[in-house]
Parts: C-alpha cells; sequence; structure tokens
C-alpha cells in the first residue's frame, strides 16, 4: 500500500477590504473628477409646441367619436311612449294569440314549444327588438331571432327565424 499523501498547504485568499485602509480619510472623487451635467430641459418653446399639438389631437379624437355617436344613435321619433327611456311596451299577446304562436312554434321545431312561457317570453323579447329596434346590435333581427330561440330543446336556421318573426308580427304591438 502507498502511504497516505498530503495535499499541498495553500497560502489563504486575501481578504477584500471596502474603502481606506484603516486609519485613513475617507476616499472622495478622483482628481478632476465633475458630476455629470443635468439632462437638458425642454424649452419654454418646445413644451408650448408640444401641448398645442396634444390639445389638437384630443379635440381630434372628440370630434370623431361625437360623429360616430351621432350616426349610429338611434333617432327619436314622435311616436309614442309609454316608458321614460322612449322605448315602447311590448303588449303581451292574449290567451287565444298566444296559444297560436306556440302551436305554430311547433310546427316549426317541436323544441321551440316545449316550455310554453319560455316560449312566450322570447316572443315578447323579438316583438320588442320589432318595435324599438336592434339597439345597435350587430346582429340583424333573423340573426337574433335564431340566437334568442337556439340552444337547449332546438336549433333553428334563419329561414325558420323569418317564420317566427311573421308568427311574432301577428299579435306584437305596443302596450
Amino acid at each position: 500500500m502507498h502511504p497516505p499523501q498530503q495535499q499541498p498547504q495553500r497560502p489563504p485568499a486575501p481578504t477584500l477590504q471596502y474603502g481606506p485602509p484603516p486609519g485613513q480619510p475617507p476616499m472622495g472623487p478622483p482628481p478632476g473628477w465633475r458630476p455629470p451635467p443635468p439632462k437638458e430641459r425642454l424649452s419654454t418653446l418646445n413644451f408650448v409646441l408640444v401641448s398645442i399639438g396634444a390639445v389638437f389631437v384630443v379635440t381630434g379624437l372628440i370630434i370623431v367619436l361625437i360623429r360616430q355617436t351621432a350616426s349610429t344613435s338611434p333617432s327619436i321619433s314622435a311616436s309614442p311612449s309609454n316608458t321614460p327611456s322612449g322605448r315602447m311596451e311590448v303588449a303581451k299577446p292574449t290567451g287565444p294569440q298566444g296559444r297560436a304562436y306556440v302551436a305554430a312554434l311547433k310546427e316549426i321545431d317541436p323544441g321551440l314549444a316545449v316550455n310554453k312561457d319560455r316560449a312566450i317570453r322570447r316572443g315578447i323579447a323579438i316583438c320588442d327588438r320589432m318595435l324599438n329596434g336592434m339597439d345597435n346590435s350587430k346582429y340583424s333581427l333573423p340573426e337574433y331571432v335564431v340566437l334568442e330561440l337556439s340552444g337547449g330543446h332546438a336549433t333553428i336556421n334563419e329561414e325558420q327565424a323569418r317564420q317566427v318573426i311573421q308568427l311574432v308580427a301577428a299579435w306584437c304591438k305596443a302596450a
């Protein structure tokens, strides 16, 4: 067997010392050092020009928004209204009208008439859209009807939606 080898000893690592050596005053900046110059500020003229530009941009945006709102908002008609918001209240179908409506829905798609109360409520919602408009909706009335009535027990297409609109129009009127 070999005798155990000894590892060579290394000298201790020097310790890092922060700041001046002991007993000496703190060190200052090196000779000839000056602080950086202050950052240039906008001159008064530049400030005024930027401010005026900002006012023009904001004014232009306000004008565009006003024009868009004016062109897309529905005009107020002189038709009678029973609500403070200017919307017409929708009359519910009478008993015989409701029964005829639900029976006709069953002919279009039996799933539309599974819940008679829900069928009437949805018909009233469609009537409201017919009388008061689509409230800036991205959907046409037939598309709205498809979305309103499809799901659950029935799925209808736009042709069936047009048939439903004709059924609702038979009893739909302002209250």
